[in-house]
């Protein structure tokens, strides 16, 4: 065969694969995926773990790299940023050893330290040696309403904001008002609020209380925004599947963050209360569906990799 017949045959051979969606153009290539929240602990270790407690029948039982290995392959999630469930303080370091053998896959630790307290700083600057620790979650406030009258908080919050570390919230013990308050205190501060801002979702008309809680802590450049935990901010279980139910807090959320301000989470394992990893995938890809493509990467990984000071993914 001619080089002319041969050159024919491969262009005509490309075109086929093209138009049966063999070949795919760069504008429609898969989009990457970080999943800025999940959690990973041993049940079984000799000291046992905090949480998740025995009496859960889900979660109480060894969650570890090759369970969610099996679960980033199975739904195109290229990394992930590991949220530290324990509050004992060595657990922040063997999540750092567990992962280390996968540091293209398992590419940060928000880690778990006791804002207010003075052993803080040193623990901080003894984890931040290590690059993918960026950051803590704020998720217990000792003192309750007194916490934030303490100058050792606000001096833990300010050193976070001085190292470039992130400061993500449980909303459990915290508000939107409380968040506006730091966020106004320290615009330096990089905070981003878990579970789509402590919605109580309810498949209909978003609260409009919480509505106007999250127009004004929008405000605040430095804040951004979770879209995680959806299942376990629903008031009905098992969890609906379909997007519609969770369409009205989405839609506060996009219009008051929008696109350079959401992240991507999913509360893995805690997600199997309410159903599969692939289930909650395809809610907030419903969701994105008829937005810019520019908006879907960010939301899927552009920002945590900015969020977080996080390298170019490698997988």
């Amino acid at each position: 065969m001619s080089d002319f017949n041969m050159k024919q045959l491969l262009f005509s051979l490309f075109v086929l694969l093209t138009a049966t969606g063999c070949v795919t153009s760069k504008k429609s290539a898969a989009i990457p995926i970080i999943d800025t929240h999940i959690h990973l602990y041993d049940t079984t270790r000799p000291e046992g773990v905090p949480w998740p407690p025995k009496t859960d029948k889900v979660l109480y039982k060894p969650i570890l790299t090759e369970h969610f290995d099996k679960v980033s392959e199975e739904n195109g999630v290229n990394a992930t940023v590991i949220v530290e469930a324990s509050k004992w303080i060595p657990d922040n370091q063997w999540v750092l050893d567990l992962v280390k053998h996968d540091r293209d896959r398992y590419i940060g630790l928000v880690g778990s330290l006791e804002i207010g307290t003075p052993d803080f700083k040193g623990h901080l600057l003894k984890f931040s040696k290590d690059k993918r620790y960026v950051g803590i979650r704020m998720r217990e406030r000792p003192g309750g309403d007194q916490f934030f009258n303490s100058e050792l908080v606000w001096s833990d919050l300010g050193l976070l904001a001085d190292m470039d570390q992130t400061l993500d919230v449980l909303m459990f013990q915290f508000s939107l008002e409380d968040v506006d308050m730091v966020a106004k205190r320290l615009p330096k501060l990089k905070i981003l609020i878990n579970h789509v801002a402590g919605a109580n979702i309810e498949g209909k008309t978003a609260d409009p209380e919480w509505v106007s809680a999250v127009k004004n802590v929008a405000k605040n450049k430095n804040v951004y925004c979770k879209i995680s935990g959806l299942f376990q901010q629903s008031n009905r279980q098992p969890s609906p599947k379909d997007v519609s139910f969770y369409q009205s807090e989405l839609d506060v959320l996009w219009s008051n963050f929008g696109a350079d301000r959401l992240i991507y989470g999913s509360n893995w394992p805690v997600t199997m209360r309410g159903g599969t990893y692939a289930e909650y995938l395809t809610i907030v890809k419903s969701f994105f569906a008829d937005k810019p493509r520019t908006a879907q990467k960010k939301y899927f990984y552009q920002n945590a990799l900015k969020f977080y000071g996080l390298p170019p993914l490698k997988r």
